[in-house]
């Protein structure tokens, strides 16, 4: 019996024995478990700081920049109705409605069997003619002699508008009327009318004012018109001012509007309002010009001149 008590401890103690060798490696598990925590940590940090850098940086900034500038210019770059013309103007270009040319009758120059005195602005405000003896061209304008050639509707639209520059310019002016040269009128009711007077030898300029509130330059007017430029400008309650060759002679006030009926016409076939002149250039601008513009608009006539290929 004592024996079996004494075998039954030594099991005991060899279950005991047995138990804790097993134990053993359990507790030594922390070790596996520490290597792949730091396996964890390395690829959790490289690849979070290298891709976010990278891509982020390049592609902001790189199609960011190439595309904004590009079309941004590109509508800068659309020529002007007055660039299309392939042309050198030597005229302000600012405000210009309408450019017609003595020695460059067409875009592409002189053509003198042309029946229609061609816009050079651009803006397709062509003046059709009937050519005969009486209007014909001549190497630096068009000869006209007791007819009256209308011009684009859009002309009469502008005189009626709020401001204008007129410049009209001639050589070898013959007065024909035996009361006015009338250079340039409105048909329906004369309230614009660019003229000489007979009687005085005055030139003056009518926008819808009576006589007395004109500015004119009295005497001497057909001499010192026969080859010249001249030049009105009207601004809506305002002042209305007349120039020859670009120098300044009178204004006067203005009313609220120049108020014509019908068309704007060059020429004129009445009797009492003839001349004959060569028409050397005819401009027009929906502002008022100053002085200085008007003076080296003078300079400059006759001198447009094609774009060469380097232009």
């Amino acid at each position: 019996m004592k024996t079996k008590y004494i075998i039954a401890i030594i099991l005991a103690i060899c279950v005991t024995a047995v138990f804790a060798a097993c134990a053993k490696p359990d507790d030594q598990k922390p070790a596996p478990t520490e290597a792949p925590a730091t396996v964890t940590e390395a690829p959790t940090e490289q690849p979070t700081e290298a891709p976010t850098e990278v891509p982020t940086e390049e592609p902001t900034e790189v199609p960011t920049e190439e595309p904004t500038e590009a079309p941004t210019e590109d509508p800068d770059k659309t020529p002007s109705p007055i660039e299309n013309m392939n042309l050198n103007i030597p005229y302000v270009t600012d405000g210009l409605v309408a450019l017609y040319e003595g020695n460059y009758n067409t875009a592409n120059g002189m053509d003198k069997t042309s029946a229609v005195w061609g816009d050079l602005s651009g803006n397709g405000l062509d003046i059709e003619l009937k050519l005969s003896d009486y209007c014909e061209w001549r190497d630096d304008g068009l000869f006209v002699s007791m007819r009256r050639i209308n011009l684009p509707d859009r002309i009469a639209e502008l005189i009626n508008g709020e401001a204008y520059t007129v410049e009209f310019a001639m050589k070898d002016l013959v007065i024909t009327g035996s009361n006015y040269a009338t250079f340039l009128n409105s048909s329906g009711n004369d309230n614009f009318a660019l003229f000489i007077r007979v009687s005085d030898d005055a030139l003056e300029f009518k926008c819808n004012n009576g006589i007395g509130s004109r500015p004119n330059m009295v005497g001497d007017a057909a001499e010192l018109c026969a080859t010249s430029t001249i030049a009105v400008t009207f601004e809506a309650d305002g002042e209305i001012e007349l120039y020859l060759n670009g120098e300044f002679i009178d204004s006067r006030d203005a009313a609220s509007s120049t108020d014509i009926a019908g068309h704007m016409f060059i020429g004129h076939p009445s009797e009492e309002k003839s001349y004959d002149a060569t028409i050397t250039g005819i401009r027009f601008y929906d502002r008022v010009l100053s002085e200085k513009e008007l003076a080296s608009n003078a300079k400059a006539l006759g001198t447009i001149t094609p774009k060469t290929p380097a232009e």
